[in-house]
């Protein structure tokens, strides 16, 4: 890219005086854009293209039930069993019961999520795809919006993440009692265990009832 300075002259006959040249501080001011602009690297479209696909990619993936569901379980295990582990307003067994259950439930919670939900957007994938030849490719895809899903891929990802999340709600009523409880119990007494053996390393005497 080049900035190149204005030279013409006016040679309006209704103007008065002799034209003016630009004055040596605007061609000193270009040539320092000129500079400034030389120093940037140039940019190659083929280089930014494959970074805009990356960065598509990566926003498709996040926005996935099962993805969403693991950020939202690693966020809650760096931050819900501090709290509760230090919640000076209970006294110091029942603060490290209530973090061996919060720790064990995120565990259990994220674990099946995931598995839930990946399972569930993985079916929906096999059976929204509006290009397939089989007749179970187009199952779940509404037949009003099957053109605009075959040319428009943002509005199919959207969909598939949608439909996936809502069934997989659908399925977590039940392996929210048949998986997720007996899981979390099962974690939580064994957090208990290596704290009472922790306690008894250090010549404490500390009884969890979890």
């Amino acid at each position: 890219m080049n900035i190149q300075s204005n030279y013409s002259y006016n040679y309006n006959i209704s103007m008065q005086g002799k034209p003016q040249k630009p004055r040596r501080w605007s061609r000193f001011a270009s040539k320092i854009k000129q500079k400034i602009i030389d120093a940037f690297p140039n940019r190659d479209f083929t280089s930014d293209s494959k970074k805009l696909d990356k960065k598509k990619e990566f926003d498709s993936r996040i926005s996935r039930p099962a993805e969403n569901r693991l950020i939202m379980g690693a966020t809650a295990i760096l931050t819900q069993p501090v709290i509760d582990y230090y919640n000076h307003r209970v006294d110091e067994e029942t603060r490290t019961v209530s973090r061996n259950r919060t720790i064990a439930k995120i565990l259990a919670g994220t674990t099946v999520g995931i598995l839930v939900r990946g399972a569930c957007y993985k079916i929906v994938e096999k059976m929204t795809n509006p290009n397939g030849v089989k007749k179970i490719s187009k199952l779940l895809v509404p037949t009003h919006y099957a053109s605009k899903f075959a040319t428009n891929m943002k509005k199919l990802s959207n969909y598939k993440s949608a439909l996936s999340a809502a069934i997989a709600i659908l399925v977590m009523c039940y392996t929210n009692f048949a998986l997720d409880a007996p899981l979390t119990a099962f974690l939580t007494n064994k957090f208990n265990e290596r704290t009472i053996q922790k306690n008894k390393a250090k010549g404490k005497e500390v009884k969890l009832n979890g």
